[in-house]
């Protein structure tokens, strides 16, 4: 060791993986431990880390201390769950009381952030600064809160950074009821958000103050380029100066999936490691031009500094995401060892950024990006250790063919998605987005004091080159571009995933390396579970403005109705496992039923089709769902019972009534929305039937046609709600439920996610 570097530190990797999975650990319980162990806990750990170091300062060098080093990880381990349980317990209380849930209240609000306007109206969050006219309870409960706003019918003039007078009617959250259903509670959690509710647009709402701070500024850049390119051209624009998505449409989004570049439009890590860089130049260019700089500063440790600088400028524009989080703390801790003048192993500063992000904010091991960005410049660390040129093109290929294998499996299990030309898409878009658009969005930026005009024209070149960019992707075919959906991933298919990738990737010495691909076919071609021959399953999907059953033989699938169009039904059906539909069916052609019919079949391209009755075929070859339409596949019979032509179709009791039966007698009736008079008129009485279909009528069903049980496919009303029988089963309150004929009567939860502490009525 040469005089003035310092000892040399180090940071275990094991340390951190204990750490992380104390973590992890408390994360995945149903329940927090309590506030007072977890305090407890915590303590122990840290002097178990002070009696470990202890043990390690009197071991050999030579042999080291296994005691002192499984006690380390263990500590660690205790240390992660403890701090996890203690930010959980605090992020909770900050929740107001359920029974303020669905009170109204009259809130100064400021907002943050930046606003996402729809059709039918805004979205934003706000923090709480004063609740006005409420009692000292209700004060306590809401005031310094973060709440998230819909304002249905308004909302089009709301800014960052201004204060509002709304009055709110809070609202509780939701727990996930459907497969691939968002969870709005874990959500809110990751965001820092602690309630919910609408605006009520009845009551004036008043702006009490301009906007300012740092999300004025963001929502003022972002204005500023919109207004200069129009609102089509600067929506890459704006996401990559100023991390503002508002712009892209959900097409947009779709192609970005289908080519795996989604992390290359939000502000990534990448993006700041390079901005970074800048200011290591910009330093390296004014100690060459001033060489008398360097007697008050050494050049590597003001590169340092203004690397950080730069990093944090523009993490802060991108409202401090976790990628650019990550990459900021990494780049502190190298600047602390240069400025410190010490050496240190090259995985360190990764190690010290992820320890110090999980150690502030346990929630952020719930996010893609802490994976994906962690996880990414891990497997660079490992695979390309000391690259010699890391500039030449072949260091480039390997960096790009080590992230994407590395990272399939984690992108698999959170976006459900594989796309199969991402790594070639990726070979493009990688240097184009971040050497040609990121820098001339920053540079419009960076223009805007000086000269509108300059400005302008950096964004228009950025522009241009996004848009060619975009223009070639749509040249691609559609056969290239297709991405393989996958149902949602197991705990233990993505293990054996990880573990084949890594086997994989081991050095190139090896050739029986390529086995560890056999490891990850369990995660990309998951075994379903789906009725023997001859026998059926009923899925009742949870949706709170509609209805969508799907069908499902030993082969085939049918779609029965789906739902509004609010509610993305398609990306149910595939983390559902559905990959085909060879028969879609409406009952009734309202909101409720068809609103979702055109995204589904964009999605999936139904075989054949049963339009609503008293419908004009929109596509040759369609038929009406009417009494005496069949169908037969795998020993299952699908019969149309209702209503006998010519029925306009415009009254409920005018909706399609379909029985299912199996081979071995089982029959399930899908009465949709027809009343009791066609209950009476259709009853069959048959031993172990079941009924699914509107909460109305759900009982006059049952009871005409003697059926074991029923399930209705969204919530009843009010005065129902009140006398609901315990025997009939609810999707509003169970979730989804599916039904099989070859089992027993109870359906079983179509979702099999457990509940987590986070969920409202959680113990």
């Amino acid at each position: 060791m040469t005089p003035g570097q310092g000892r040399p530190f180090a940071l275990d990797a094991g340390w951190i993986a204990a750490l992380c999975g104390g973590v992890l650990a408390q994360l995945q319980a149903p329940a927090l431990l309590p506030h007072g162990p977890a305090i407890c806990l915590v303590a122990l750990a840290i002097a178990a880390l002070a009696l470990a170091r202890h043990l390690a300062g009197r071991a050999s060098a030579s042999g080291g201390d296994a005691l002192s080093v499984a006690l380390t990880w263990l500590a660690a381990f205790a240390l992660g769950a403890g701090l996890c349980a203690m930010h959980g317990e605090a992020a909770l209380d900050r929740r107001p009381p359920a029974v303020l849930d669905g009170t109204t209240v009259r809130l100064d609000v400021r907002v943050v952030g930046l606003s996402e306007f729809r059709q039918n109206g805004a979205r934003f969050t706000a923090d709480i600064e004063r609740v006005v006219g409420a009692s000292e309870e209700v004060s306590d409960a809401l005031a310094t809160r973060r709440i998230a706003l819909d304002w249905y019918g308004g909302g089009r003039s709301l800014r960052s950074g201004e204060v509002w007078r709304l009055a709110v009617r809070l609202r509780p959250w939701s727990r996930p009821l459907n497969p691939g259903d968002p969870d709005e509670a874990r959500r809110a959690l990751l965001a820092g958000i602690d309630a919910q509710g609408v605006v009520l647009a009845s009551d004036r709402p008043l702006r009490l103050g301009a906007p300012g701070g740092l999300h004025a500024l963001r929502g003022s850049i972002s204005d500023r380029i919109i207004e200069a390119l129009g609102g089509e051209r600067a929506r890459f624009v704006a996401a990559l100066a100023v991390g503002d998505t508002r712009g892209l449409s959900d097409d947009d989004w779709e192609r970005l999936r289908q080519f795996g570049l989604t992390h290359l439009i939000a502000i990534s890590g990448f993006h700041v490691g390079m901005v970074a860089g800048l200011g290591v130049v910009l330093v390296r260019l004014f100690w060459w031009w001033w060489p008398t700089l360097a007697h008050r500063m050494r050049r590597r440790p003001a590169a340092a500094a203004a690397a950080l600088a730069v990093a944090t400028a523009y993490a802060a524009l991108a409202g401090f995401s976790l990628p650019t989080v990550r990459t900021v703390l990494m780049i502190a801790v190298v600047a602390f060892v240069i400025g410190r003048r010490r050496r240190s192993p090259t995985a360190q500063p990764l190690l010290l950024a992820m320890a110090l992000l999980v150690m502030s904010d346990p929630f952020a091991l719930l996010t893609p990006g802490f994976w994906l960005s962690c996880g990414g410049v891990a497997w660079l660390l490992w695979c390309l250790p000391g690259t010699a040129d890391p500039w030449s093109p072949r260091t480039f290929l390997k960096a790009q063919w080590v992230a994407t294998l590395g990272l399939l499996p984690l992108g698999a299990a959170f976006f459900l998605q594989v796309p199969l030309v991402g790594p070639l898409a990726n070979l493009v878009a990688i240097p184009w987005i971040s050497l040609v658009v990121v820098p001339l969005s920053l540079l419009g930026t960076l223009l805007m004091p000086l000269s509108d005009t300059l400005a302008k024209g950096a964004w228009q070149g950025g522009a241009w080159a996004m848009d060619a960019f975009w223009w070639a992707m749509g040249r691609v075919p559609e056969a290239w571009s297709s991405s393989r959906w996958l149902p949602e991933v197991s705990g233990w298919s993505l293990a054996l995933a990880v573990l084949g990738v890594a086997i994989v990737l081991l050095p190139l010495g090896l050739r029986w390396r390529y086995v560890g691909a056999l490891l990850v076919l369990p995660m990309l071609f998951p075994p379903l579970a789906v009725p023997p021959r001859g026998e059926f399953s009923v899925t009742a999907f949870a949706l709170p403005r509609g209805d969508a059953l799907l069908v499902r033989t030993t082969t085939r699938t049918v779609l029965v109705d789906a739902g509004p169009e609010s509610m993305d039904l398609a990306r149910r059906l595939r983390a559902a496992g559905v990959e085909s539909i060879d028969l879609r069916i409406e009952t009734r052609r309202n909101a409720g039923r068809f609103g979702g019919a055109a995204s589904v079949d964009r999605a999936f391209v139904p075989r054949d089709h049963w339009r609503a009755p008293g419908t004009t075929a929109s596509v040759r070859g369609t038929q009406r769902c009417e009494a005496g339409r069949r169908w037969t596949a795998d020993g299952v019979v699908i019969v149309a019972l209702s209503p006998t032509p010519p029925a306009a179709g415009a009254w409920p009791d005018e909706a399609c009534v379909l029985r299912v039966s199996s081979a071995s007698g089982r029959v399930a009736w899908l009465t949709s929305d027809a009343g009791r008079w066609v209950a009476h008129r259709l009853a069959s009485p048959s031993a172990g039937a079941w009924v699914i279909g509107a909460p109305a009528t759900l009982g006059d069903w049952r009871a005409a046609l003697g059926a074991s049980g029923g399930i209705a496919t969204r919530a009843p009303g009010p005065s129902l709600d009140r006398r609901w029988p315990d025997d009939l089963h609810r999707v509003d309150r169970e979730g989804a439920l599916t039904w099989h004929s070859s089992a027993s009567d109870a359906p079983a939860r179509a979702r099999n996610g457990p509940t987590r502490w986070w969920h409202p009525g959680s113990p």
